[in-house]
């Protein structure tokens, strides 16, 4: 049976037992994932009480927010999954070695969110002006308090990121779920009290957020605690934390290309009218949502192909791939029919203007059409992540961005046709899916580098 939780890993190969795994790690990652999408609605709506201005200038403030920690977090978060996960398989659970991975994981993002912390305060503010809420902007105050307030917990963010990854390398997702919903529920407590009893405003949903990240983060690092030995002191710490900033560099690297090309349809869509970009949004935002499934099954891809390579069972690594991206490709067609049965009724629930729900049915095929591509790109990042293969991941982007930007830019090509410009857009988007598949498929099926790895037995033999 496949073990994640104790020390005997990977001695039969039964499809049925690598099933169970894969539901056992993604389920919980599911409810993970989505909890926070639920909570930001609220958050949302107890702004919106306050008013449009304050809305506005908490929407420009969380855009520079994330986009100077999603370049980091991510990453490490990946990081942080494979490194425990690799030190779990390749010591059989040994105390020791996981011990000091996960000291080492923590270590770094403690100093990336200090770093993080200190770039939002010092730059914070012209980044607001480069996101519309210059100097005598009605929305900059507000932008301004709730940007520098969650600055300043922004090592909780990354350390609550990272200890999730940590616990999902340990092939525990039980623990970050209920981590998730107590952070949340925090926020969602304390944005009653500060914003609606206290009358703090923005500065109060501010705090709400980061109590419950710091909540959280306490919580999980008690858990860990109880289990291993984490230590941050001495000169082993310092060097163990060092080897991991290169694979961070690198999907570092990855992450800005993809922030790119997304930030790229938006910016070509905002050169529309108002409902063709307004459609693409929720295009976009249903798009994205339904990825939440897939990238559950990549985190359970990630988990249990880091620790079986990492313990030298080429057999149960391949079975693990294929059994995963098997259930991705269901899942995608799963999510292709849903989507697409329910094209009538779906786009309604977010507006009901003629125009936009116009312009959401020249694209909408898109959305739907292109679930099992989505969805097998998702769990095909969570295999190369299982085998360490971040220097490609890094390359791969870069070769994926490259024509989808052009694809997307072709639509310049239509100026006033809005419709040829959108379908652009999508036809780029659609396209960097493919091609994230076909680069991460073809050397896989080849058995190189960097899946050589899973396959390295089997070749000798």
């Amino acid at each position: 049976m496949i073990c994640t939780g104790g020390n005997s890993i990977f001695t039969v190969h039964d499809q049925k037992d690598i099933d169970n795994q894969i539901a056992w790690l993604a389920i919980p990652t599911i409810a993970t994932l989505a909890a926070d999408p639920v909570a930001s609605l609220v958050d949302t709506a107890f702004i919106g009480h306050l008013g449009a201005v304050q809305l506005a200038g908490v929407g420009i403030a969380l855009s520079v927010y994330s986009t100077v920690t999603k370049l980091f977090n991510v990453p490490l978060l990946s990081v942080a999954t494979s490194s425990v996960a690799t030190a779990y398989g390749e010591h059989e659970g040994s105390h020791k070695e996981v011990s000091e991975a996960a000291s080492a994981v923590l270590l770094l993002a403690i100093t990336v969110g200090v770093c993080e912390a200190l770039f939002i305060l010092l730059s914070g503010s012209p980044g607001l002006g480069l996101w519309g809420a210059k100097a005598g902007s009605a929305m900059r105050s507000d932008a301004w308090t709730y940007l520098s307030i969650r600055g300043l917990g922004a090592p909780f963010s990354v350390i609550l990121m990272v200890l999730q990854g940590v616990f999902r390398g340990l092939g525990d997702t039980r623990s970050p779920l209920w981590a998730t919903i107590l952070c949340n529920g925090v926020n969602v407590v304390l944005d009653a009290v500060f914003i609606m009893y206290f009358g703090w405003g923005v500065a109060g949903a501010a705090w709400a957020t980061i109590i419950g990240q710091a909540v959280a983060a306490i919580g999980l690092f008690v858990v860990l605690g109880r289990r291993y030995s984490i230590s941050f002191r001495g000169k082993q710490a310092l060097q163990s934390a060092a080897k991991f900033l290169g694979p961070t560099g690198l999907l570092v690297l990855r992450t800005m290309a993809s922030t790119a090309t997304f930030a790229l349809a938006t910016a070509l869509t905002a050169r529309t009218d108002s409902p063709h970009a307004a459609a693409h949004q929720i295009c976009l935002q249903l798009w994205l949502a339904s990825s939440l499934l897939a990238d559950s099954l990549a985190v359970a891809a990630q988990t249990l192909l880091a620790r079986s390579v990492a313990a030298g069972n080429t057999a149960a690594s391949q079975q693990i791939a294929h059994r995963v991206l098997r259930w991705g490709v269901l899942l995608g067609v799963f999510l292709a029919a849903a989507l697409g049965l329910s094209s009538s009724v779906v786009p309604t629930w977010f507006t009901k203007d003629a125009g936009v729900l116009a312009a959401i049915s020249a694209i909408y095929p898109w959305v739907f059409l292109t679930q099992p591509i989505n969805a097998l790109a998702f769990v095909w990042d969570g295999v190369l992540y299982g085998v360490n293969g971040f220097k490609y991941a890094a390359k791969a982007m870069t070769v994926c961005a490259a024509p989808a930007a052009s694809c997307m830019l072709l639509g310049l090509q239509f100026p006033g046709n809005y419709d040829a410009q959108l379908t652009a857009v999508w036809l780029g988007l659609c396209l960097l899916m493919v091609m994230r598949c076909l680069t991460i498929y073809i050397p896989f099926r080849l058995r190189r580098s960097p899946f050589d790895v899973m396959f390295a037995k089997q070749d000798a033999a």
